[in-house]
């Protein structure tokens, strides 16, 4: 096959691309969706498997690049903090196995800590030359 000749049919193939009729924004209306799918720390073989029962044709992927393209990890965990996110059952009521008020990640508990008894640590042994 010539050069020429493969040059001018690549050249017609990329004038005739049509680049909205790729499917890369697929899921984009659905974006709220995966979100709050990711919030709830479905992985994306579960979210794909979601989206095809309900006949949205996508990999595990595509929605992973999705997923890293469009949210932020601070983003996501906004949404898994605020409160509309938490299951609740039928009654409107938390399930009995989950905990309002669970504790934060770098905050100290409530009750004795070593400034409220008014003690000091231990003393450190220091060569003072």
């Amino acid at each position: 096959m010539d050069s020429p000749e493969l040059y001018a049919r690549l050249l017609e193939d990329a004038q005739r691309y049509d680049p909205t009729a790729h499917n890369r924004g697929l899921l984009a209306p659905y974006r709220d969706v995966l979100l709050l799918q990711r919030a709830k720390f479905m992985s994306y073989e579960q979210i794909a498997a979601t989206l095809n029962r309900h006949g949205l044709k996508v990999s595990p992927a595509a929605v992973g690049v999705f997923c890293r393209r469009n949210f932020t990890k601070a983003e996501i965990e906004r949404v898994r903090q605020s409160p509309s996110t938490t299951t609740t059952n039928a009654s409107g009521r938390r399930p009995a196995g989950s905990s309002a008020g669970a504790p934060t990640f770098g905050v100290s508990a409530p009750g004795s800590s070593v400034g409220s008894l008014g003690k000091r640590g231990p003393k450190i042994a220091r060569d003072n030359y």
